[in-house]
């Protein structure tokens, strides 16, 4: 079938006037595409912050340019549908832009602290002043207890302020912008440049003095021994360990404290630092150093303990590498360690694995260190007893369930026997997620498979259905709550439910965002999730697409997300703060006084705004066209309205004289689904039966109330293939419906407006609360007051938004001029029942009937039920 070739045009005012229409529709349609576009790029950036996929700084900043174009896009298409109010999105976005970019361009700057921080004042929340290693040293000696030497934390804010003080920063910036990353020679350049720089500058006198004061504390609290210093800069021993990249002094001595952390801070530009750093895409100047300055060990021996196997994290071993003397000589591979597995729960050893540890680094009297030959009856010695394995472990275990993660423990024992903890930091750990153990669930029943994972996880609990927010209100804890869509309000009872399914939807919806930031285990695209019985306690697989009848707790727990290494990570810390400046979505319903463009805080805060603003501009602009009749073609149908069909997705120039149309010439898959319904239905002339008494009075109004002859008012459908708008004026009703029916659900919704009626107020209300019950059975959400209708549902795939046209073209012809017969509230009762019958609608709260089984075929002329 083809297209209306035969509309006309009146002139060419009118021909302007459609040509608008069109252009504006283009707009609508791009401003939609670029809307899934921006969505699709925040749930894979969502997915990525949950910690199961390795990804680097440059796809932070490719995600966010995508975003950022798609957004300025959707702006930009806002402002042509609907002009100068719109504009103020520009002023939000450049403002959220900006903190975006400052995100990027790390531009986190170096707090303002003191110098110099002893270890008993410092804990892992001060990191962003002494970097990790120093805050994790405070955290186990204060919060832990645990036997940390004594000693302080050299700022960096005294970094900065060294740096500030010899005019070094933009020298250091050209320096680094000049090296060539694959040459090593050049590499080597610039850190010789670099550290000559840093080498002839002198420490500030206000720094080097809290330094010596800081020293001569130490030194009164722990007695005069030798300190090391160590490099402790921002972000080390995260993600980017930097491991083996900066500086680390043994046995210093007190005339040499400023020369030393001299040379600490120009370790941060060694040649394969510059390289880590770059290459990692990591900006050097927000890389601060902070130094730790600690009382010196003289370690009889010194190792490393893992709280976990790295390779086996689900084993019961603690790990242990020990070496004679002082630790240098494992972490640089000098030597190969003793290896002991170590039980968490008893502390005995399981297995020893002794080495030939010929040599031994040890301190020299004057300052520094020196090696020494192992004796040869000692070379094949454990470096550790028993008792300091068994230590180790219960530190480790400590520490690991204070930081609820896998812990990397440098230690070392004096030649008194006392442990002594030196370092720690997150251990990573080779641990795929699709391999843990899942219960035998063979021989549980499968309630329904398939779906999309938009959160992944597994809960189990009593069905709950709701259809819409009106349902919300009695979703019990733990509920599994089964919703036709992802509607916005499901947001309230996010905390209260332990998995939800829709039966339409995907990862980019707004609820998909939501739901993964609530990390509720989620599953949409269920087509058969009605289905399921209300009551029933069933188990949702998402991570498998699965639901299970009945409850298994094993399945739930083997499914729960791990906390991962990669949370806290200097990567993944970026990505979150990135996320909370354009994926946090704070403007949930339109209905809303905050839903506003200046209340827009987030980049998909600007998308949700205007996606809703821009269905509602192509609304009212698409009713409002002038002179539809003349731009249009009559629609031919035994249905006794005037119907003028005006199409803006077919160039108006090829138009002919023809002034009428056939309801078979109808290629608008919106239009034909709700025609179909209108002539399902037919047009009703007579009041429908009613059982019982008292009401044939009321009946009798209604019947002559109702004429056959054709409304003298003219109706329009302004159309495209996927696109509706049909003003209906029926007597004194006026209905609305806008729909858009396309292939991708995130772009389908339908709305319906309605007004006015015959009737005294008091039956025009109850007209419309009963139209709002069977269309809250259908997912509708409402915003309508009294007597107006203001109803919309989105997110449907294709097939159900047009069963659902087809059902509101029922509606449509059921409840016109409904409102002479509701004298009353009892009356008004009977007419909702008996339609909900009718149509083959449950009510609001239970599962819907067989309106839309997804075995029916759709069939635009015929009953779906």
């Amino acid at each position: 079938m083809r297209w209306f070739r035969h509309a006309f045009l009146a002139g060419r005012s009118d021909a302007e006037g459609l040509s608008a229409l069109q252009e504006r529709f283009a707009n609508f349609l791009a401003l939609l595409e670029r809307n899934n576009q921006v969505l699709a790029v925040i749930a894979d950036m969502e997915e990525k912050s949950q910690g199961e996929h390795l990804f680097d700084a440059n796809y932070i900043r490719a995600s966010v340019a995508d975003m950022r174009a798609g957004v300025i896009e959707i702006i930009d298409r806002m402002i042509a549908l609907g002009g100068d109010p719109y504009r103020p999105l520009r002023d939000r976005f450049a403002a959220i832009d900006q903190d975006v970019e400052a995100l990027l361009e790390g531009k986190r700057p170096i707090p303002a602290d003191d110098y110099t921080i002893p270890f008993d004042q410092l804990g892992r929340d001060r990191a962003g002043s002494v970097g990790g290693k120093n805050a994790q040293l405070g955290e186990m000696k204060v919060r832990l207890g645990l036997p940390v030497p004594d000693g302080f934390a050299i700022t960096a804010w005294a970094y900065k302020r060294f740096i500030d003080a010899n005019d070094l920063q933009a020298r250091i910036t050209a320096c680094i912008h000049s090296v060539d990353v694959k040459r090593f020679d050049d590499l080597q350049r610039v850190s010789d440049e670099i550290r000559a720089m840093i080498a002839e500058s002198l420490v500030p006198a206000d720094v080097a003095l809290a330094v010596q004061g800081s020293y001569s504390d130490l030194v009164e609290r722990a007695g005069p021994r030798s300190v090391s210093l160590r490099s402790s800069a921002l972000g080390e021993d995260t993600l980017f360990s930097f491991a083996g990249q900066y500086g680390s002094f043994l046995n210093v001595r007190a005339g040499d404290l400023l020369d030393v952390y001299r040379a600490v801070l120009a370790s941060k530009f060694t040649p394969q630092a510059i390289y880590y750093f770059l290459s990692h895409d990591l900006s050097e100047s927000e890389l601060g150093m902070s130094v730790s300055c600690v009382s010196m060990v003289d370690a009889a021996a010194s190792g490393v303990v893992y709280s976990r196997d790295p390779v086996r994290p689900d084993g019961d071993d603690v790990i242990v590498s020990a070496i004679p003397g002082l630790g240098k000589y494992l972490v640089d591979g000098t030597l190969t360690p003793d290896l002991f597995r170590v039980s968490r729960t008893t502390g005995a050893v399981r297995q020893a694995s002794l080495a030939v540890k010929p040599v031994r680094l040890v301190l020299r009297p004057d300052g520094g260190t020196r090696e020494e030959p192992v004796p040869p009856d000692e070379q094949r010695r454990a470096s550790v007893g028993e008792g300091v394995l068994e230590q180790l472990a219960r530190h480790a275990v400590a520490i690991e369930a204070h930081y609820r993660r896998p812990q990397d423990i440098e230690w070392a024992v004096d030649h008194d026997g006392r442990l002594f903890l030196l370092q720690t930091r997150p251990l990573r750990v080779v641990r795929a997620r699709t391999a843990a153990v899942l219960p035998d669930v063979a021989a549980c029943e499968v309630v329904t498979r398939g779906g999309i994972t938009v959160s992944p996880g597994a809960g189990t609990g009593v069905v709950h259905h709701a259809r819409s927010t009106e349902d919300l209100a009695g979703v019990p804890f733990g509920a599994v709550l089964v919703t036709p869509t992802p509607f916005p309000g499901l947001i309230a009872v996010m905390d209260r439910v332990s998995a939800l399914l829709t039966e339409v939807g995907g990862v980019a919806s707004h609820m998909a965002t939501l739901a993964r930031e609530c990390r509720i285990p989620t599953l949409a695209g269920v087509g058969d999730a009605s289905a399921i019985s209300a009551g029933e306690v069933v188990t949702v697989d998402a991570t498998g697409a699965v639901v299970y009848k009945g409850a298994i707790p094993a399945l739930v727990e083997a499914r729960r997300p791990e906390s991962e290494l990669f949370e806290d990570t200097v990567i993944f810390n970026l990505l979150d703060r990135v996320l909370e400046r354009v994926a946090s979505l704070n403007l949930l319903h339109p209905s809303d006084p905050d839903f506003t463009a200046e209340r827009c805080q987030t980049f998909h805060d600007l998308t949700r705004f205007a996606h809703q603003r821009a269905m509602e501009e192509m609304f009212s602009k698409a009713k409002t066209l002038e002179h539809k009749e003349r731009l249009g073609v009559k629609l031919e149908s035994e249905i006794p309205l005037d119907v003028y069909i005006l199409c803006i997705d077919r160039d108006a120039s090829a138009a002919t004289g023809r002034r009428t149309v056939s309801e078979d010439e109808i290629i608008s898959e919106p239009m034909k689904a709700f025609w179909a319904g209108v002539k399902q239905e037919g047009w009703v002339s007579q009041a429908l039966p009613a059982n019982g008494g008292g009401l044939m009075s009321v009946l009798a109004t209604h019947l002559s109330s109702t004429q056959q002859d054709t409304f003298s008012e003219s109706s329009f459908a302004i159309l495209s293939r996927e696109y509706m708008v049909l003003s209906l004026r029926m007597g004194y009703h006026f209905t609305t419906i806008e729909a858009l029916c396309t292939p991708e659900s995130s772009k389908n919704y339908i709305r319906v407006q309605h007004k006015g009626g015959g009737a005294s107020l008091d039956r025009r209300v109850r007209r419309v609360a009963l139209i709002m019950n069977l269309l809250s059975r259908l997912g509708f959400e409402h915003r309508g007051k009294g007597d107006f209708l203001d109803s919309a549902v989105s997110y449907l795939d294709a097939r159900t938004s047009l069963e659902t046209l087809t059902l509101l073209g029922r509606i449509t012809m059921l409840t016109k001029q409904l409102d002479m017969a509701l004298s009353n509230d009892r009356i008004a009762q009977w007419y909702q029942q008996d339609f909900a019958k009718k149509l083959g609608l449950a009510s609001p709260s239970g599962a819907t009937a067989s309106a839309r089984t997804a075995s029916q075929p759709y069939e635009p002329s015929g009953p779906f039920f």
